[in-house]
């Protein structure tokens, strides 16, 4: 064999071992891009089944907020709020009516003001024709001041001596006693003033 002959045959085994390196390495670069984007595809799956979670997740949480607005619509506190010098409180399950303290009590005192009578009236009135069957609870609230020139033991026993005066009243005008009870509080929930604090709230239970 001639000296050309050996270069070129020299040359072909080169050119096919370059060949043959740059398709394996092009393999090789083919299985890496395919399992990148087999990874990058899971992880799309994943994301669009957290979306798909927190989008059924918000959809329960909408329902379940229309139905607690269903079972508290505004037009059942309407009656209250037209009553003079009381807040009515709505939230889900209960109608809460607040009156004040000084309304209803001279200080150190469990005895009903007159001038107190026709409030608790017209609250008796709205529960007795809307919330005939419904359980009525009334909380009574001080304010923090300790008790001195009383005979109440506490501002918890002060608390609990006017809610049951409101609750007795209540009952004398037609708001049935076995569907009532007293609570007292006494100074434990505070209000942002000591005014405020010194109140009375009828609360209507929705659900139980």
């Amino acid at each position: 064999m001639n000296r050309n002959a050996k270069l070129l045959l020299a040359g072909l085994t080169t050119l096919m071992m370059l060949t043959g390196c740059n398709s394996m390495r092009l393999a090789e670069e083919r299985n890496a891009l395919w399992k990148q984007n087999q990874e990058l595809q899971q992880r799309l799956d994943d994301k669009s089944a957290e979306l798909d979670q927190a989008l059924a997740e918000r959809a329960e949480m909408m329902r379940q907020m229309d139905a607690m607005r269903s079972a508290a619509p505004m037009a059942d506190t309407t009656a209250f709020d037209q009553i003079a010098g009381v807040e009515t409180i709505s939230r889900p399950g209960a109608i809460s009516v607040r009156v004040p303290g000084d309304v209803l009590f001279a200080s150190g005192r469990v005895e009903l003001k007159g001038s107190a009578l026709q409030t608790l009236d017209e609250v008796a009135a709205v529960i007795a024709q809307e919330y005939p069957d419904n359980t009525i609870r009334v909380e009574g609230y001080t304010d923090t001041d300790p008790i001195k020139k009383s005979k109440w033991k506490d501002n918890l026993e002060l608390s609990l001596q006017r809610a049951a005066a409101v609750v007795r009243h209540l009952d004398t005008k037609g708001v049935d006693a076995k569907r009532m009870y007293a609570a007292g509080f006494g100074e434990h929930r505070p209000r942002d003033t000591k005014a405020k604090s010194r109140r009375v709230e009828i609360v209507v239970i929705l659900s139980e």
